[in-house]
């Protein structure tokens, strides 16, 4: 089980490109996702990985939306369930750490200008309702 947020803040979109020292999809851009531990909760693990990842604390985020669970299917017998989350961010400060090398806040009118992980477009689709 992988959990991926959406981090939205003053009508843009916090959106992540992935580095080369992560396993998978290099180079794309994504939200913040991360693997479920044994023992975890979802949105535990969802509130964590957007701190490993951007240093925006919980504190400064309000759950918006849980969406339905998703799957991906990855090369021929990976199959990744997806759990994700949206939330809004009170500001747009991040700080990354290693699994990313840029982020851009960014309006739903350019979502397709990026070339992202697989279903995210879907994810945004679903938490917007439109582009």
């Amino acid at each position: 089980m992988i959990v991926t947020s959406v981090l939205g803040n003053d009508k843009k979109i916090l959106i992540l490109n992935r580095s080369l020292s992560t396993k998978t999809l290099q180079n794309k851009w994504a939200g913040i996702s991360g693997y479920m531990e044994p023992s975890e909760d979802l949105l535990s693990r969802a509130l964590l990985e957007i701190y490993e990842e951007t240093k925006i604390d919980k504190h400064q985020l309000i759950l918006h939306k849980i969406l339905d669970q998703i799957s991906i299917y990855f090369e021929p017998d990976t199959i990744f369930l997806i759990q994700p989350f949206y939330f809004l961010s009170s500001t747009q400060k991040v700080i990354l750490n290693w699994e990313h090398t840029e982020y851009r806040w960014i309006g739903l009118p350019d979502v397709d200008k990026y070339e992202f992980v697989p279903r995210f477009k879907e994810i945004l689709k679903i938490c917007f309702g439109r582009f």
